[in-house]
């Protein structure tokens, strides 16, 4: 008997799944990943000198974005004609593989999730004011079931809960503002030019005229000359949550969030995130409040049609992402 076995990954197929892998959100674009390709199968890997141990302490924020670049892989890999599957914490003796990604042989038509491969690089992070557009119940009803598909749940906060949303967000704002050790570490991060990791200058936002629904990255590194915007009075808002709260499910709300945010990305609208009002403790439970006593909140969303043109965050060259390739 003949065995007719796929060729191995080119290195073109190789570049094409690491650098959309790479495209995924992260807190202050940190970028925390690393990837192992062996065959035709890709390794998932924590970078720890990535993490922000003073603003993520339990490493919640790094596996949401580990799990939004794992998710970014398996849209790739589809577009390339594979079935994907993944296991997670797949190595007992490697615990800094958070996921690994088996890809399938090659099929036609491809599989679904590559028809999401075209919205990879057109997300981005956008923190502007939102047009007073409402977005279509089908549209967000789509959003969902995407997020549904990953195993997590978003709940669309009422004017109502949007209101106290927003007043807890100042809270954290305020604390923020008055912990030494988070504003050091995000001025690691956070301002000036920066051309491969981090939020640059360019890409932090107006400053809100009002307060409003928003995250000033730029918390206690103010420039005079940043512009105002009026932002939203009515902003629509979403919680991601998850059954549990473990480093699994944080895994696989990063996977829900990637696939909600290039679902919305397709039907032309932007994100922004607001997950200081998750960083605390006590402010955390009043945002559980807000949503399910029972849901375990992870990332607050504020979805909508952009007022202004807003630059993206830049990413590493793919290849200094690649540590190992066989």
């Amino acid at each position: 008997m003949v065995i007719h076995r796929e060729p191995l990954l080119t290195a073109d197929e190789v570049g094409i799944l690491v650098s959309s892998a790479a495209t995924a959100p992260s807190m202050h674009n940190t970028q925390p990943w690393r990837f192992e390709v062996s065959g035709r199968v890709v390794d998932v890997i924590l970078d720890e000198d990535r993490s922000l141990p003073a603003e993520d302490q339990a490493g919640r924020m790094i596996l949401i974005g580990l799990g939004a670049a794992t998710f970014n892989l398996r849209v790739a890999a589809a577009m390339l004609g594979h079935d994907t599957t993944f296991a997670t914490r797949p190595d007992p003796d490697r615990p800094e593989i958070v996921a690994r990604v088996f890809l399938g042989v090659r099929q036609s038509p491809m599989p679904p999730l590559g028809s999401l491969y075209g919205e990879l690089r057109r997300r981005h992070t956008y923190r502007g004011p939102m047009v007073a557009i409402d977005v279509q119940a089908r549209v967000l009803s789509l959003i969902s079931s995407a997020a549904r598909a990953e195993g997590a749940d978003l709940c669309w906060l009422d004017p109502s809960s949007t209101r106290d949303l927003v007043q807890i967000l100042r809270e954290a704002d305020e604390l923020d503002l008055h912990d030494e050790d988070r504003l050091t570490e995000r001025g690691r991060w956070i301002g000036g030019d920066r051309l491969e990791d981090g939020v640059p200058e360019s890409a932090l936002g107006p400053i809100p005229a009002k307060p409003a629904a928003f995250r000033d990255l730029s918390a206690g590194f103010d420039d005079p000359q940043r512009s105002v915007g009026v932002f939203e009075l009515e902003p629509r808002i979403a919680v991601l949550n998850t059954g549990e709260n473990r480093p699994s499910e944080w895994l696989r709300a990063g996977m829900a969030l990637q696939h909600a945010l290039l679902t919305a990305t397709s039907y032309g609208l932007v994100a922004s995130f607001l997950n200081q009002a998750l960083e605390y403790a006590d402010l955390r439970s009043r945002v559980q409040s807000l949503v399910d006593r029972n849901a375990r909140p992870q990332m607050i969303i504020r979805i909508g049609f952009p007022a202004m043109m807003g630059a993206a965050t830049p990413r590493r060259p793919w290849q200094q992402t690649l540590a190992e390739w066989e």
